[in-house]
């Protein structure tokens, strides 16, 4: 099985431009169908994805850090080293999280984010 690597993880706000401080991305679980009982037996229903990412962001030592706080409409892309790249549009943020010091080198702050739309591709 041939490992996957993410070279890049752009947060890109409009005219604001773009945000690459990211340490680690993790791209939420989605239902696809859900079962629904029957009389005899089970059935399954297609449900609406509902899109989701979680991005490790490294807080600057030197300059002030993004105000994720305004961040809506925007988009997160994805960059694989094998060309499946991942596009998420209609980014917004859902929860900003404490940031976590390590006590050697960097400060990191979880930012959670939901996406109307999700397109994998070159």
């Amino acid at each position: 099985m041939a490992e996957e690597y993410v070279s890049q993880v752009r947060l890109e706000v409009g005219d604001k431009g773009s945000i690459t401080d990211f340490k680690s991305v993790e791209e939420n679980e989605f239902e696809v169908y859900k079962t629904v009982p029957l009389m005899n037996s089970t059935g399954h229903i297609k449900t609406r994805e509902r899109h989701g990412v979680k991005l490790e962001y490294v807080v600057p030592k030197d300059t002030p850090p993004s105000d994720f706080s305004t961040v809506k409409n925007a988009t997160i892309k994805i960059y694989r080293d094998n060309g499946a790249n991942v596009t998420y549009s209609g980014v917004y943020v859902t929860k900003i999280g404490s940031v976590k010091y390590d006590g050697d080198k960097e400060a990191t702050q979880m930012i959670e984010f939901s996406a109307k739309n999700r397109k994998v591709g070159a």
